[in-house]
């Protein structure tokens, strides 16, 4: 008996020991991540398969993109991580899991984490003019005296136009304490608090000055004790010089940037800048650790906030579509309408550039890093491919809305609209019905379609409209940058082309001038020389607008105050002499004493110089100071 329960046993184990063997792989199976579905609705597997496709020759020397690393993430697991192409391509040095890359305005992101911890805490009141949290006297280019609080430093709306001080410097001794550095490059105000999103690093910045005035710490020392430490995020430095994290400060220096010109490749070396304002942009690290933060962000257990109430609320909206329910932005984080609603926050600096966007329904994220600053194909395509696209049919018109006149001319919030840049805004406006039919979708939402392959849905771009009380449309929304209707861009542009076109004919009248008089043909007249003097000024002041657009360029979007000076003074010379020079024409046709063509000769240098005149005031060329 006991050798058939013994029997009886060994087979009942043998079974058992069966099916685990055969149950094991059917569960890996299950469990396999290349075959988890994401948003997108392609697998892991297909989804790397596409981006391998995109990454061609990469490793040559013929390759179009200098390097990427891309990480995606499901909840707890990740998904996969790639490193395509090199980060030193002289030296055939390829990407991996020791390179860092510059974060850019991801590095926002610990701002609003740290004050949605300090919120949490009773600390910092969201909705609090943030001037009782800063040193007396702080801001001194402010225009309205409504309060600015935290949700619209949050929201990029507090009102400032882009600084047009440098927010860069070349060398560490040159970066200020945090609080000098933002009075550095302080912007006028421009707008009503709350009325316009104008995308600001320094607002953002300010931001991160309000956390180390409350806690009285160091901002750089609080986020790595209260954000890097807790997360084990070993590898990433968060001040200008890096000197934070001596690992990622000498991984940095080896890495090299990289742009492709039609196709050609032109090596920027390391690309070090240094940010004084470094809270809107510094953070530089490893694609594992920029990994292990969005996840945090991700998770619904909210390993950052005591309560996870408080990551629920960081991400509800704080700004909409028009009137609708459609977030464009939920306390510093940026929502993109794609397959599904993503959050995050995309970086670009000189030396590269940076995404990290997320999906917290479903835990689904992708964090990319490339050391391109003006991106390359994986930065292009690597969200589309992860989270899919918006359909036109997503968000449909429930009705008939009555259509607004949206033609016309817009110009960027995100610009310079007093200072000698103030003209770049002429070179910069858009026309939005140029770019398809909008949509009306009520209330206050709208969409441009966007024609994809064929058989394929049209894909879609949201927008909103803000009105003032009577009903006028006071600004597009669009994420981070609104578009300001502009009724009077073409006067401008023809104030400005004709002062581009003064330059060429001051050329011309010189050289003809010249060339009557080599040959005997010139005859003096009364105030030639005056006259002369107002072309040679219509050349000067184009050529030194010319100058700026070159500083602007060579310094990261700002002037230096000492050629701001510079550039000022001269353009207030060309004024006056041009001035001194259509007075003299004036004077001369006034008398009528010459000949005609001298009188026609004298009234077209007097209508250049009032040209000239009037473009200098009127787009504020002169200008260096409270800028």
């Amino acid at each position: 008996m006991k050798r058939i329960i013994h029997a009886i046993a060994a087979a009942l184990c043998a079974g058992l020991l069966m099916m685990s063997c055969t149950l094991a792989p059917a569960a890996a199976a299950a469990q396999d991540p290349g075959e988890i579905v994401l948003p997108s609705g392609e697998s892991v597997s297909k989804t790397w398969a596409t981006l391998d496709a995109l990454a061609g020759t990469g490793t040559s020397e013929e390759a179009v993109f200098a390097s990427a690393a891309i990480g995606i993430f499901q909840g707890d697991s990740v998904l996969g991580t790639r490193y395509y192409g090199m980060t030193d391509m002289e030296n055939h040095i390829a990407a991996d899991e020791n390179a860092v890359y510059e974060w850019g305005s991801i590095s926002k992101t610990f701002i609003w984490v740290s004050a949605m911890q300090l919120y949490e805490q009773g600390l910092l009141d969201l909705e609090r003019d943030v001037r009782e949290y800063l040193p007396a006297g702080f801001f001194r280019h402010l225009t309205y005296d409504e309060p600015i609080t935290m949700l619209h430093l949050m929201n990029h709306n507090a009102g400032w136009q882009e600084t047009i001080r440098p927010i860069m410097v070349k060398k560490e001794s040159d970066v200020l304490p945090l609080g000098e550095a933002l009075q550095a490059i302080e912007p006028v105000q421009i707008h009503r608090p709350g009325e316009v999103t104008a995308y600001s690093n320094y607002g953002a910045a300010v931001a991160g000055y309000v956390i180390e005035c409350i806690t009285g710490q160091d901002y750089c020392d609080y986020v790595h004790a209260h954000i890097l430490e807790p997360l084990g995020m070993e590898h990433t430095a968060v001040n200008p010089t890096h000197s934070d994290n001596a690992w990622v400060q000498e991984r940095r220096r080896e890495m090299k940037s990289y742009s492709f010109l039609l196709n050609t490749r032109v090596s920027l070396g390391p690309c070090l800048d240094y940010i004084p304002a470094y809270p809107a942009g510094s953070a530089t690290g490893t694609l594992d650790d920029l990994l292990l933060y969005a996840q945090a962000l991700a998770d619904k257990s909210a390993p950052l906030f005591e309560d996870p109430q408080t990551q629920e609320l960081m991400f509800s909206g704080t700004q909409f579509y028009g009137e609708s329910d459609i977030p464009v932005c939920a306390h510093g984080f940026w929502c993109s309408e794609q397959a599904v609603r993503t959050y995050g926050h995309d970086g670009a600096t000189m030396a590269g550039q940076a995404e990290m966007c997320f999906d917290p329904e479903s835990g689904t994220g992708l964090v990319v890093l490339v050391n391109e600053p003006n991106g390359n194909v994986f930065l292009e395509n690597a969200a589309d491919i992860v989270f899919g696209t918006l359909t036109a049919d997503r968000y449909s018109a429930g009705g008939t809305y009555p259509a607004r006149d949206l033609g016309g001319y817009y110009t960027a919030a995100r610009s310079v609209y007093r200072g000698p840049t103030k003209f770049m805004n002429v070179l910069s406006a858009v026309s939005l019905t140029s770019l398809g039919e909008p949509e009306n979708l009520g209330s206050g939402l709208y969409q441009l379609r966007v024609e994809t392959e064929p058989g394929q849905p049209d894909a879609a771009a949201l927008f909103g409209e803000r009105v003032s009380p009577d009903d006028r449309l006071l600004a597009l929304e669009t994420p981070s940058n609104d578009l300001l209707p502009d009724a009077f861009y073409i006067p401008k542009l023809c104030l400005f082309t004709g002062y581009m076109l003064l330059a060429v004919a001051a050329v011309y009248l010189l050289l003809i001038r010249r060339k009557r008089r080599r040959h005997g043909r010139w005859t003096p007249y009364k105030g030639a020389g005056i006259v002369k003097l107002g072309w040679i000024a219509w050349l000067l002041s184009v050529l030194v607008m010319l100058s700026v657009i070159m500083i602007v360029s060579s310094n990261d979007g700002g002037i230096p105050y000492a050629q701001g000076v510079v550039c000022g003074i001269l353009q207030m010379l060309a004024a006056a002499v041009c001035a001194a020079s259509a007075v003299t024409s004036c004077l001369r046709i006034l008398t009528g004493r010459q000949r005609t063509a001298l009188s026609v000769l004298h009234g077209m240098n007097m209508a250049g110089c009032l040209l000239v005149i009037v473009t200098i005031g009127y787009f504020e060329m002169y200008r260096f100071w409270s800028m």
